[in-house]
């Protein structure tokens, strides 16, 4: 690595500004995009809502812990309402600063060699495996606040590194596991070494006590507001009653989908990563972070995401030990760096050409821009639509706020045309919430996406009365652009 540190530069600074713009151009396809997966543009839509007000579930359903939900209503109330290319920015800075703290990590355990490796790795690789990791999901803000806090840890501040576990909670339910899984990791590493354990013990307390102290104070605020039994509903009964019990695929099905092609993409890092010794906390870390990506058994890609700064971290440690060998062996070096290479490149050009919102390449297909230009045009700015599907992109691309705190329909129809599929998200009692809604904020458009290629064709809105018929008495058919029907207030 010392060879490779010399090509980024002799001084620290000097490299340090390498390191962002490698960050940034590698995010590149994202600025460029504003939606690099339909998930943002739900938490766009919701954060729109609280931008008047609004409080997340009780305003705003999302199924996540209110983090992201928050940091894109913050940058929303800086930059301007879906500002998509800021909240990307963000993105970006975010991976910035965790190959940073990456970086400390590394450097702490091996030297400055190992922790330049792990945030090279983790600036290129935290965008490794498929295209949607260049979203601005849940799991690239957690992974912040989850390595400050194992910095932390390393560092003997306990208290301190379950704060930072349970920030990290508050953008991903599943890294709940991280605080208890590193504080059990800690006591296992004392009985093992033939330590005192008494000390372990109590440093496991204060790290588990950190990370349900913002849990706390997160349940404090929410009840103080009205709304706590609205966010555990949503961002826990929900999710046990409803969205794991609705998984369709099977097992195998889903593990030969995601983790293997995962492992298959980010091997260069997994191969260095297997040659470190003595990882300790970091092997807990990644443990723990590996079991997240894996709870409720989706397993979708970003999932992993999660295991990626401590992938970077222990493959830092591995450059560091195996290069100096590979000095005398330069088809070691050739082959590590040019696997790298050729798969951040073919990461890039993939993203580059891939469109977020409908899943399709260059272009969005349909395109629903042009649906969402007739309804900006006709539409003032504080005018409200009510989008009948699952394409919360409309809300973002027109630039118009949801009427009701369902950004879109899978809570009241279902996720799939099968009737487990049907049962899968719907909740009975969202049909009375919506009518009230739509009632207290009637919407001057519905744009009906049933009809069109939208992945939403096995819950036309005709089957629906409580919604059908006000749509029958208050709105007239403007017409159909691209698949959206467009519904227009009397």
């Amino acid at each position: 690595m010392s060879s490779a540190c010399q090509t980024i530069g002799p001084s620290h600074g000097r490299r340090l500004l390498l390191l962002l713009l490698l960050t940034f151009a590698v995010r590149a396809p994202s600025f460029a995009r504003p939606i690099m997966d339909i998930d943002e543009a739900e938490y766009a839509s919701v954060a729109c809502r609280m931008l008047d007000g609004g409080l997340p579930y009780r305003d705003g359903v999302a199924i996540k812990f209110p983090g992201t939900l928050y940091l894109y209503d913050g940058v929303f109330a800086l930059f301007g309402r879906y500002n998509m290319l800021a909240v990307h920015i963000v993105c970006a800075l975010f991976a910035f600063a965790t190959a940073l703290v990456c970086r400390q990590i590394a450097r702490r355990q091996a030297g400055e060699s190992a922790g330049w490796w792990a945030a090279v790795l983790y600036a290129v690789f935290s965008v490794g495996f498929y295209s949607k990791m260049q979203a601005a999901n849940t799991e690239m803000f957690a992974v912040l606040p989850a390595t400050l806090g194992v910095l932390a840890l390393l560092g003997g501040r306990h208290f301190l590194a379950g704060l930072g576990c349970g920030v990290a909670i508050l953008f991903k339910q599943p890294i709940a596991l991280l605080p208890v899984t590193l504080a059990a990791g800690g006591v296992v590493e004392a009985w093992r070494r033939r330590q005192r354990l008494m000390p372990s013990v109590l440093a496991a307390v204060a790290l588990v006590t950190g990370a349900a102290t913002v849990l706390a104070a997160t349940a404090l605020y929410f009840s103080a507001h009205g709304a706590l039994g609205d966010a555990v509903f949503w961002t826990w009964t929900y999710i046990w009653r409803h969205y794991f019990p609705s998984v369709q695929d099977s097992l195998m099905i889903r593990i030969l989908g995601t983790p293997v092609p995962f492992a298959l993409a980010l091997a260069p890092v997994i191969l260095l990563a297997a040659s470190a010794r003595d990882g300790g906390s970091i092997v807990w870390w990644l443990g723990a972070m590996v079991a997240a990506a894996f709870v409720g058994g989706r397993m979708y890609g970003h999932y992993f995401l999660l295991a990626v700064p401590p992938l970077c971290v222990l493959a830092g440690l591995g450059a560091a030990r195996l290069w100096p060998t590979a000095a005398a062996r330069p088809r070691l070096r050739r082959a590590v760096v040019a696997s790298a290479v050729l798969l951040a490149a073919g990461q890039l050009v993939g993203a580059a050409l891939y469109e977020g919102a409908t899943d399709s390449l260059w272009t969005p297909k349909p395109d629903y821009s042009q649906a969402a230009a007739q309804v900006r045009a006709a539409t003032r700015a504080q005018d409200r639509v009510f989008v009948w599907g699952w394409f919360p992109a409309l809300y973002v691309a027109s630039d118009r706020c949801p009427s009701t705190r369902f950004v879109y329909a899978h809570h009241l129809a279902g996720f799939a045309p099968n009737e487990a599929g049907k049962r899968g998200h719907s909740v009975p009692q969202g049909w009375q919430q919506l009518a009230e809604d739509l009632q207290r904020d009637p919407p001057q458009y519905v744009l009906d996406t049933s009809h069109g290629d939208y992945e939403f064709q096995y819950a036309p809105i005709e089957n629906y009365p409580v919604l059908w018929n006000m749509v029958k008495q208050g709105y007239g058919l403007e017409g159909e652009i691209a698949g959206v029907r467009l519904y227009r207030r009397r």
